[in-house]
């Protein structure tokens, strides 16, 4: 005999009442999934928190009833689940609500994540407030191995305007090939129309700025940023000038948020 089973032998047959609270204010994630969980632990729902919902201390995101074998496997499956959805969501809302209206935040690095989870980061990053495209018209994204391979940046954004010249043209710039300035020209000229500046150097993203404004074609470009970005590099960013912000580690690899679950009441005795 398991030690579980020898445990709760003589209260097998027993239901309880529970629920999963929020030790840590946030914005919660993860309503699909722990939905799909439950329901595979055969768990009786009573209530879940609504997706992208601002949660307090205290509050609960869950409740429902169960026997003690399947409250305890809850605890162990449901709340690393919803911790990790709601800190991504907590980080990205805190990135939405630092750039206010003055500049456009994504977060494209829940490509780069598992294919188990990925829609579900997906999710909690949207749920945040924030973007996962560049940009939400169709385009084509040249990153850094496609200029590697073409030869240069002016190649590359020649061959993606001539496939389809419908579509906006992103360059990733990183200064590999040519000065990263001389890369912005290239690209420009070739017809992209958003500069991903993917260097994590302000001074980069300055010279670019600057570049667009001389040469008259700022109105007619977005400029893009990257490059291992915190929530204190924001304010810096939008006064250097930058359309866009593309965070990664921050918001992917954000801390969890601390979730509690509590049985409350025997329903049998």
């Amino acid at each position: 005999m398991e030690l579980r089973e020898y445990l709760f032998s003589e209260i097998k047959d027993y239901k309880w009442n529970f629920k999963i609270v929020s030790k840590q204010s946030g914005v919660f994630s993860g309503t699909d999934r722990l939905k799909q969980l439950s329901d595979e632990l055969k768990i009786e729902i009573k209530r879940v928190c609504p997706e992208g919902n601002k949660i307090r201390i205290g509050d609960c995101v869950f409740s429902g009833v169960g026997d003690a074998e399947q409250i305890i496997r809850a605890e162990e499956i449901l709340l690393g689940t919803i911790g990790k959805f709601s800190g991504i969501t907590t980080a990205a809302y805190e990135f939405f609500k630092k750039a206010g209206n003055d500049i456009k935040i994504v977060c494209g690095a829940f490509k780069k994540v598992p294919g188990e989870v990925r829609k579900d980061i997906r999710q909690s990053i949207v749920s945040g407030g924030i973007g996962v495209r560049i940009t939400d018209k169709p385009f084509i994204y040249l990153d850094k191995n496609y200029v590697r391979l073409l030869g240069c940046v002016k190649e590359a954004v020649k061959k993606a305007r001539e496939y389809d010249s419908s579509r906006i043209v992103v360059v990733q710039l990183r200064g590999e090939i040519d000065p990263i300035v001389q890369e912005a020209v290239q690209a420009v000229e070739a017809g992209a129309g958003i500069l991903m500046v993917d260097t994590g150097n302000i001074e980069d993203l300055e010279s670019i700025v600057n570049i667009s404004k001389k040469s008259g074609w700022r109105e007619n470009i977005k400029i893009a940023y990257a490059g291992g970005i915190t929530l204190e590099d924001i304010k810096i960013i939008k006064d250097c000038g930058a359309d866009i912000v593309d965070v990664g580690r921050a918001i992917i690899d954000a801390p969890i948020l601390d979730f509690s679950l509590d049985v409350i009441e025997n329903l049998k005795g």
